[in-house]
């Protein structure tokens, strides 16, 4: 008979801190404080500042719970900071934070796993001002297509992305992408339905939440600000097949698998009308606002947010 761990201190929802994100993470921070303080559970927030590891000891926190996004949250440092001290948390290690934060990086261990992901080009702002954009665009088209994607390579929540369509719109969205990173990513279009799906990690493993179909008003897929306002996305159930279902929950749980996630993460697809996917990118820390993926996730798993999160919690005290 197992028995369910004592939470000896406060949770501690770590949001904000100073990348572009910050407004993000704070309204994920919030609706997971909220969330678990409904369960009974004593829950509090914590910004990513000087003050914070100070902090963390000072009250004596059972677990960390990070609401960090893009620089900081998902690029290994919050991981770091909390290992050093002793403090668990949840989430990936430090490690494989690193790793599955560089988009290009994450993208290869999932091609050589034969995970489906876009043909892509990273390209480099340094590269783009000696070699010039003139000498470099007609090939890159050459190679991926008339339409394209441009993203930083690390970032997230839409950040510097771009739909391309024609060469000549190409150079601008690159050096607006550059103002967000030094590298970028060129990636093909593919036309379809956005899906994401959310995995989440018990005692018996990974599992795969139900998938959630993402739509963003027309002329709104790439912007930063509609991904967080309401009347700009909606979210729904996917329009598909139940065996499309599935192996999007299966594709899903390799993908955190390969990258060597632990306990929660969110793949990002594109899904054809013939039912084939490409996985865009994993995310390691997914948002948690009341316009994200992962609340609606739980919801039509039959769970609520403060549940799933007080189970995650609970998880890392009992792997101790």
């Amino acid at each position: 008979m197992t028995t369910t761990p004592e939470l000896r201190g406060p949770v501690a929802v770590i949001a904000g801190g100073l990348s572009h994100e910050r407004d993000v993470s704070l309204a994920s921070g919030r609706n997971l404080v909220r969330e678990l303080r409904a369960l009974g559970i004593e829950a509090q927030a914590y910004d990513f500042d000087r003050a914070l590891m100070h902090a963390l000891e000072r009250d004596k926190v059972a677990v960390a719970l990070p609401a960090l996004h893009g620089q900081f949250g998902e690029d290994g440092e919050i991981q770091t900071l909390l290992e050093l001290i002793g403090v668990p948390f949840v989430g990936s290690s430090s490690r494989a934070c690193r790793v599955a934060y560089d988009k290009g990086t994450a993208r290869e261990l999932l091609r050589r796993a034969g995970i489906p992901v876009p043909e892509s080009v990273g390209l480099s702002a340094q590269t783009f001002r000696d070699v010039g954009a003139a000498a470099l665009m007609e090939h890159v088209m050459t190679r991926l297509g008339e339409r394209v994607v441009v993203k930083p390579t690390r970032c997230g929540s839409a950040l510097g992305v771009t739909g391309v369509d024609g060469l000549s719109a190409l150079p601008s969205a690159l050096v607006g992408c550059y103002a967000y990173g030094d590298d970028a990513l060129i990636e093909r279009f593919h036309h379809g339905i956005d899906v994401s799906v959310v995995v989440v990690e018990d005692a018996e493993g990974p599992r795969a939440l139900t998938p959630v179909a993402v739509q963003y008003e027309k002329g709104h897929e790439f912007d930063f600000s509609a991904r967080y306002t309401a009347e700009f996305v909606s979210l729904d159930r996917p329009p598909l097949s139940e065996e499309v279902l599935a192996e999007l929950g299966r594709t899903a749980c390799e993908a955190h698998r390969v990258l060597g996630l632990s306990d929660v993460s969110r793949s990002d697809f594109i899904v054809s009308a013939d039912g084939s996917f490409v996985v865009l990118e994993v995310a390691i820390t997914p948002g948690t606002t009341e316009t994200s993926v992962m609340p609606f996730a739980c919801t039509l798993s039959g769970s609520g947010l403060g549940e799933i999160a007080r189970d995650l919690v609970l998880g890392v005290l009992a792997r101790g």
